[in-house]
């Protein structure tokens, strides 16, 4: 009887021991990922490594969907994990200018878009390989640089070319910024992915393709390269018989 009587009593005791354990080694578990999710953001933003780059847009996509109360809305979810790609861009076959140089007019009155634009420029001229020139006239200008807004597209820039289907030579171009995604602050687009999506879509303009291969401001998503060597060999690919541009 005092057997079964001392068993009785340590039941409880040692249910609430194991209970005690389960939570401490809970607790361990949680600081221990949490040191290990500090450490790979700390990584993320002090490295310039591909991995760092992917772990990068990882933590800002987690941080969009967490300040969207995403997960109470499964809908949303699914629209914000939809939104991937830079643009949505036709294949140009190798269509490019007559020469390495095009005029452009920046039509937006967007003063956030109308910087983007002009850093863009900027950073494609200082590569040597293109140069644009910016005029005051539309007539004057084969490229036109603008904004839109469309929440219906999961595009954050697009570019509308048009070519001559004998010489396979651009005509004229339109580009767009899609001010829906990128003056929304929920969808993270900061200053300078903002002007990496401008100089994507100058990129078209110029007539690159996509480049999904290499870290290259050319990638169908993510905005997060500035122009590479890969991007200036790429246009020095293109017009390699180029005629110098005066």
């Amino acid at each position: 009887m005092k057997f079964l009587l001392k068993i009785l009593i340590t039941i409880p005791k040692r249910i609430l021991s194991f209970v005690w354990s389960l939570i401490f080694s809970l607790i361990k578990t949680i600081v221990f990922l949490a040191l290990i999710i500090l450490a790979l953001m700390y990584y993320a933003n002090h490295s310039s490594s591909p991995v760092a780059n992917q772990l990068s847009n990882f933590f800002e996509t987690v941080t969009t969907v967490l300040d969207n109360s995403s997960f109470a809305n499964p809908n949303k979810l699914g629209e914000q994990l939809a939104h991937l790609e830079t643009d949505s861009h036709e294949h140009l076959d190798g269509a490019r200018w007559s020469t390495n140089s095009a005029t452009i007019y920046i039509a937006t009155e967007n003063s956030t878009f109308r910087s983007a634009y002009q850093e863009a420029i900027e950073a494609w001229n200082q590569t040597g390989a293109f140069h644009f020139k910016i005029v005051d006239q539309p007539g004057q200008a084969k490229i036109i640089a603008k904004d839109y807004s469309d929440p219906s597209t999961q595009a954050a820039g697009l570019a509308n070319t048009k070519t001559n289907a004998l010489t396979n030579r651009l005509v004229s171009v339109e580009v767009f910024l899609n001010t829906y995604y990128l003056s929304n602050p929920d969808y993270g687009y900061s200053q300078e992915r903002i002007v990496n999506t401008a100089i994507h879509e100058l990129g078209h303009a110029i007539g690159l393709e996509h480049d999904d291969e290499h870290d290259s401001v050319m990638q169908s998503a993510g905005s997060y390269y500035g122009i590479q060597e890969v991007d200036i060999r790429a246009v020095n690919q293109l017009y390699a018989d180029k005629n110098e541009a005066a």
